[in-house]
Formats: C-alpha cells, structure tokens, sequence
C-alpha cells in the first residue's frame, strides 16, 4: 500500500504517524558517531540535551539546536529518532546510538525485570483480593508476610477455592473452570508485579527526610543551610505524595478483582501507564536516596550541593517559578561551538550532516 492511500484510510479529523522501521537508535548523521554521544535530561533542565565527550569538558547541546546546527531535516530518519528518544528518557537514564528502543515504547511491555518474589507477590494480593470479595471483608494486611499468613490459614484455602468457582460464573464460565480464573489472575500478576517492585524501591525515599533531620540538626546555626532544608522538606512531602497516590490508585483498581478480570485489556492498559509513571519517579529519586545515604554530614559543602540537588528535582515537578530554571545561554553556546569543532574533526561538515533519509530497516 502507498502513504497517500494508507493516509486517505485514517478515520477523520486523525493522523496517521509515520512508522519507524527500526527497533534501535540507528542514527545517521556523524555527530551521534562523537565520544560519548547520549541523550539525557538534566535535573535543572526542562527538555532533553545531546552531549558528547570532549576530553575533559562535555559538550552540551538542547535538541533543537542540535536539529539546526547539524542539517537534521524535519521528517528524516534522525528527526524520527530524537523525538523517539525524548519519549524513551521517560523510561531509561540516557539513550546512546546503537541501543535498543524501549519495550515501552515497542510493544508497552517493560523494558526493565523483576524478581520471582515480587512476581509471587502480585499473585498473593490478588488471592486476597478475591478472599475478600467473596468474604466481603476488605483485606487490611498489606505487607508480603501478612499477606502469606492470611492465604495460609486453612478457612481462606477454603474461601479462596469458594471465590474461584463464584468468579468462574461471574465471567460467564462453568463454575468448575477455574482455569479461566487463574489465566485472568496470572495476567494481571504478570503486570502487577513490576508495581510490586516499584513499591519496594520507593520504601526507601523517606530515609532522605530522616538524613535531612540530621543535617537540621547539625546546621541549626546556619540561617541558609536551614532556609533550604525547610524549603525541601515542604517539597519532599509533595514528592512523596506523588508516589503515594499512584499506588493508591493502581491499588484500588485492583481490589476491584472481578471487574479487573472482567475489562482485562483495559486493566493491563492502565497499570501499564501507572509502571510507566512510577519507573520514571524512581530513576529521579534512586541516585538522590544513594547520595544522602553515603553522605557525611559534616562535609558541609556537599551537604549543601545535595540540598540543592534535592530542590532542583522537586521544584521543577511542583514549583512553576522560571527563576529555578537559568537561562544558561553562554554556557551553551560555548558548548554549541566545542561540539562543532569536535564533529569537523572527524571529517564532517554541518552543512551536510542528517539529510532526510529514508527509513531504515530493522538491524
């Protein structure tokens, strides 16, 4: 089929996106061949940059700059790219040339894994889930050994089986096909379960809030250092929030057991979207949990430079003020020129960087 005839079969008032035919970062132009060429997102930046290795500096580019300096053509392969990579930062730390797109992005699976436990787990929750719909008690445990304690017991085997023939007929099976039950449960659990790793990766967030107490402690004379450890405390209470309600929200969805398995797709979809959420909150907050974890507090500077770290993070997600965000122009243009310098030496002249080109296949 042609583009002008699969264009003219697009539903109206919807546009058909061009379809990448490849599954890595298969950039064209030289510039992504420099050392160390990655995407990422700085902390104290809105969008993505473009760096590479300059020796002992890094040259440092905004991406649509990068598109002017280089020749990148609106619609070419390169451009399909970038903005492809914008997306995959929300799941990934940086994207480098030559790495694989996300699943995410792929097929909406997960591009990171998790362990059996956290697998088993899922499973558990939603057993107690069905124990309580049939029992029509709300299940309180929340932590994986109240949960293997109360499938344990001999009255909730009993239960769960009983929830199981009742969850057959309620999906429009035989009450004896609990294996329809359990491959609805076990596609659920499949999902879930990178939920249930998240949940434990961002048990370890409040320790920052226990650290920063400490530092409060020490620095109680120092007016500036107190200024902005009250100010991310404030901050930190909304980040943690954040994480809170999302947890909230997948897991009242789920304690809906029966029209979870019921609307399947649907389900999948949506913790799907909330994994998704969750993975780009904990990749932000992980490095800033290992920092104030290994920090010395008596190190004053750096206990200062952590502080301002943990702001930065948490103002730009719940601060509007532009003044966080400093125009850094010079610098960039100093950058801008370096990474010039850097792509000429390799024998390539900006003027004919990333011409448009044509899809590329697969590698």
């Amino acid at each position: 089929m042609t583009e002008p005839e699969a264009l003219q079969q697009a539903p109206p008032g919807e546009e058909i996106e061009p379809e990448l035919q490849t599954t890595h970062f298969n950039f064209g132009a030289r510039v992504f061949q420099a050392p160390g060429a990655r995407l990422y997102k700085p902390d104290n930046l809105d969008q993505p940059v473009f760096v590479v290795d300059l020796g002992d500096m890094k040259g440092e580019i905004k991406l649509p700059n990068l598109r002017k300096q280089f020749g990148i053509a609106d619609g070419s392969h390169d451009d399909a790219l970038l903005d492809i990579a914008v997306k995959a930062l929300k799941f990934v730390e940086d994207v480098r040339p030559g790495d694989r797109i996300p699943n995410e992005i792929l097929d909406g699976t997960a591009s990171w894994t998790v362990s059996p436990r956290h697998k088993h787990l899922a499973k558990t929750r939603l057993e107690a889930q069905l124990i309580a719909w049939i029992s029509g008690k709300p299940v309180a445990t929340q932590t994986p050994d109240q949960l293997s304690q109360l499938l344990a017991s001999k009255e909730n085997k009993t239960a769960l089986r009983a929830a199981f023939t009742r969850a057959a007929s309620e999906l429009g099976h035989a009450p004896d096909d609990h294996t329809a039950v359990l491959t609805r449960l076990e596609m659920l659990a499949r999902e879930l379960c990178f939920i249930e790793a998240l949940r434990e990766a961002f048990n370890a967030v409040p320790s920052i809030g226990f650290r920063m107490k400490q530092a409060a402690e020490l620095y109680g004379g120092d007016t500036r250092m107190m200024d902005t450890i009250t100010r991310v405390r404030g901050l930190m209470r909304r980040g943690i929030q954040e994480y809170q309600d999302i947890f909230t929200a997948v897991d009242g969805r789920s304690s809906e057991i029966i029209s979870a398995m019921r609307t399947i797709d649907k389900q999948i979809l949506f913790i799907r979207e909330q994994r998704d959420l969750l993975r780009f909150l904990q990749m932000k907050w992980t490095p800033l949990v290992a920092a104030w974890r290994d920090l010395q507090l008596g190190q004053g500077q750096r206990t200062a430079d952590l502080l301002a770290r943990t702001y930065r993070f948490l103002a730009t997600r719940f601060d509007t003020s532009k003044s966080l965000m400093k125009a850094r122009k010079a610098e960039e243009a100093a950058r801008m020129k370096a990474l010039q310098d850097a792509a000429q030496k390799q024998g390539d002249k900006p003027g004919d960087k990333g011409k448009a080109r044509g899809p590329a296949n697969s590698p």
